[in-house]
């Protein structure tokens, strides 16, 4: 997991309860409903620093790039014997600073994403190819994370939420490095990265949806929603609507209720929603949505998912 000074990538930002599929038609979890805040476009390299000036090189580069003119190229031979004097198997690095650029304050934003692609005479990665550390005020204070999901020869996306960071307000710095313990000396690996953005999602959706339970007794008298949302605007002024129902477009039983308020630094509020079975549900298999509806009426996003009905009693 993900901790300080520590491991882990994240991509999804919480379990649902069961699995749901995402209908339109809000624009949702698509990229076109997140605004982005520019930290690098490796346009000009100048806040970069290379910690590792024996085994590794800095640069420009036009060879892959995910967006704009530019990837930065993290290249490194690796050298067993050609590290730090205490230490010869050493720990290349490379730092950004945030600083001068005042890009420290990261806490209203949801997410850190880049794109690396990896180039290597290995035949594939090791297991801890590469991590990125998030550096804080105070000695050694930061947040890391290992990039496992990194692949060779591929573009790989990497998105860490916000909240993950020890103190998301104080950003110093952005760090690449990796151990050459976990690679054989002699190996040659470099990592073009590209596109260091802050993210937040704009209009509300829905994150999470699921159900605490999939199978019900068809004289059960209780459910209940478990979902998670995202959006910095409207939230508060939406109503959330849950229902079930055995044929297409004709529901069974519904409830509604206000979205929970989001804390300070939080991506996605959790919640529950109880729906009442007021009557015994026919044995079958029921669909379940999870609505967002605005004050005007229109359906603002929504989540779909299924649950069974059996005949059966149950025991009081």
């Amino acid at each position: 997991m993900l901790r300080s000074v520590a491991s882990l990538v994240v991509v999804l930002l919480l379990a649902p309860a069961a699995p749901a599929q995402e209908l339109p038609p809000g624009e949702g979890l698509g990229e076109a409903n997140k605004e982005r805040l520019l930290l690098e476009d490796m346009e000009d390299l100048r806040d970069w620093s290379n910690g590792s000036p024996v085994e590794s090189t800095i640069s420009q580069s036009s060879k892959h790039v995910q967006t704009g003119k530019y990837s930065l190229l993290f290249a490194n031979r690796v050298d067993h014997t050609q590290g730090e004097t205490k230490y010869p198997i050493g720990w290349p690095r490379i730092n950004k600073d945030l600083v001068k650029a005042k890009l420290s304050d990261w806490s209203e934003y949801d997410f850190f994403e880049c794109w690396i692609y990896t180039e290597t005479n290995r035949p594939t990665l090791p297991n801890t190819p590469l991590s990125v550390s998030f550096a804080h005020t105070g000695q050694k204070r930061s947040t890391s994370a290992i990039l496992r999901e990194l692949k060779k020869d591929q573009w790989v996306k990497v998105l860490i939420p916000v909240t993950k960071l020890d103190d998301p307000k104080d950003v110093q710095r952005i760090q690449f490095n990796f151990s050459e313990s976990n690679y054989q000396h002699g190996d040659r690996v470099d990592f073009y990265i590209s596109d260091l953005v802050l993210t937040r999602y704009v209009q509300p959706a829905v994150n999470t949806f699921g159900l605490d339970r999939q199978v019900l007794y068809s004289n059960d008298r209780a459910l209940t929603a478990q979902y998670s949302l995202v959006g910095r605007q409207g939230l508060e002024s939406l109503t959330v609507e849950l229902e079930i129902g055995l044929e297409p477009g004709k529901g069974a039983a519904r409830a509604s209720g206000k979205p929970p308020q989001r804390r300070p630094g939080q991506v996605a509020p959790q919640a529950e929603l109880p729906l009442r079975l007021t009557k015994p549900l026919r044995p079958g298999e029921y669909w379940a949505q999870l609505r967002l509806r605005a004050q005007d009426g229109k359906v603002v996003d929504q989540k779909a998912t299924t649950l069974r009905v059996i005949p059966g009693v149950v025991e009081k």
